[in-house]
């Protein structure tokens, strides 16, 4: 490949051009084919970084911040109980901010090509996902003959329920693309696009993913709260969606059973009658009583969460390493429940648990400082009629949001499928904002 690299710069650019618009769909191929794509784009840009000096990509404040946080990441693999195992989790993880600035340099030399080949590569596997999904839904089977888990939709994904975390998390940057493009001046495409939104939105609450319906529906409340042009487009897609959902629930009853009645089953809002003995003067009498116990999300994350605190409060400063849950839980003075995981299922215990405070911190700073920055937006754009965002960089921002919001069950935070996600928003926004503001 070096050679390949070192005989045509433009070919080395190319293959990162033609990777990042093949993203959307490698995605959904599984987590090889997005990995491998990330490592292959990792590398050529490390050396056309090289080559052409660009320096400026690993100076700015932004690469500076990522680099303390990686440091911290080996600081405290080196500290775990097995620093090998949490080495080879580490170690490799800067490939995804050195894939956030590849996006970044793609987007500042050939940034009209492509957002217009993304949107291409997105409404081609978004139309292919909403026609299977819908497929799958009513004929209980997708177009290759892979079964619905239940009453949750996979579609393509087949055994991996992750469909909504797709859609919902990839939504928002399709929409920054649209922004950048002007969509709503074409009639044909602004029908087209509405009906994407709709089915994306639609089929995200007939994959039963609760987390991914908060997501879709707390980046689209954002977006309407601070956009100036497009929360109109949004406002009518998502007035559409409900009547949608209301419909099909009417229609097909059991496809609330995940969203609602379970997520109140697992808070613990159900109420169960339990018989209780009461023994007085050797009379045995028989009384109902409402079991009404509240969980964290679920006795399971509960569980994880309890479990993930013992593990903090004997490793406070470092944790116990990035990885290490794993491996960790399962020791009987942690381990309060028949069963462990790969993670506690929250960014932001993992950070507490794996990396410590020193780790968790530097998260947390993070979120507040985005999350400030969009409250300051809203407050001088009701109050000043002034904005500090775009609307395409809202878009963005909103996509980076979900994705950091601290409340609700996650992913692990060393999982490549999700971070390719994380980071994929990222490097667009760094393109607008050190990029000419004309073109934004």
């Amino acid at each position: 490949m070096i050679n390949i690299l070192k005989n045509n710069n433009e070919l080395s650019t190319n293959i990162i051009y033609f990777l990042i618009i093949a993203l959307p769909i490698t995605l959904v191929s599984g987590p090889f084919l997005s990995d491998l794509s990330i490592s292959i784009i990792t590398i050529i840009f490390l050396y056309i970084s090289y080559k052409k000096k660009l320096i400026f990509y690993y100076k700015n404040k932004y690469s500076k911040f990522f680099g303390i946080f990686f440091l911290i990441l080996l600081f405290t693999s080196f500290l775990s109980t097995d620093p090998f195992i949490s080495f080879k989790k580490t170690i490799f993880f800067f490939r995804f901010w050195i894939f956030a600035l590849a996006v970044w340099y793609i987007f500042n030399i050939k940034k009209e090509e492509l957002c217009k080949y993304l949107i291409i590569s997105f409404t081609f596997i978004f139309i292919i996902l909403i026609i299977d999904g819908y497929y799958q839904f009513i004929f209980k089977e997708n177009i290759l003959g892979w079964k619905v888990y239940g009453s949750r939709v996979s579609s393509l994904f087949k055994d991996e329920l992750i469909l909504g975390s797709y859609l919902s998390r990839l939504l928002p940057i399709y929409f920054a693309l649209l922004i950048y493009t002007n969509f709503e001046k074409k009639i044909s495409a602004y029908i087209l696009f509405f009906l994407i939104f709709v089915g994306i939105e639609t089929l995200t609450f007939l994959s039963g993913e609760r987390v991914a319906f908060f997501y879709i529906n707390a980046s689209t409340l954002m977006l309407i709260l601070t956009m100036k042009n497009y929360k109109l487009f949004r406002f009518c897609t998502v007035i559409t969606s409900i009547f949608l959902i209301v419909l099909l629930i009417n229609i097909y009853p059991k496809s609330t059973d995940r969203i609602i009645n379970k997520t109140i089953s697992q808070l613990g809002f159900e109420q169960k009658k339990i018989d209780t003995k009461n023994n007085e003067k050797d009379t045995s009498t028989t009384s109902n009583e409402l079991k009404q116990k509240k969980y964290i999300f679920s006795l399971e994350h509960q569980n994880h969460y309890i479990s993930s605190f013992r593990m903090f409060k004997d490793n406070m400063i470092t944790g116990i390493g990035p990885r290490m849950f794993r491996y960790t839980c399962g020791m009987k003075k942690y381990n309060i429940w028949e069963g462990c995981s790969t993670h506690p299922h929250n960014t932001y215990v993992q950070l507490l648990t794996e990396t410590g405070l020193i780790g968790f911190i530097f998260g947390l700073f993070v979120f507040l400082t985005i999350f400030v920055s969009i409250l300051k937006h809203f407050i001088l754009k009701f109050y000043r009629k002034k904005i500090l965002f775009n609307d395409f960089q809202l878009a963005l921002i909103s996509a980076i949001m979900i994705s950091l919001w601290p409340f609700v069950p996650t992913g692990g935070l060393f999982n490549n499928w999700l971070n390719i996600i994380y980071f994929f928003p990222a490097g667009m926004y760094l393109s607008s904002m050190y990029g000419s503001k004309n073109n934004f």
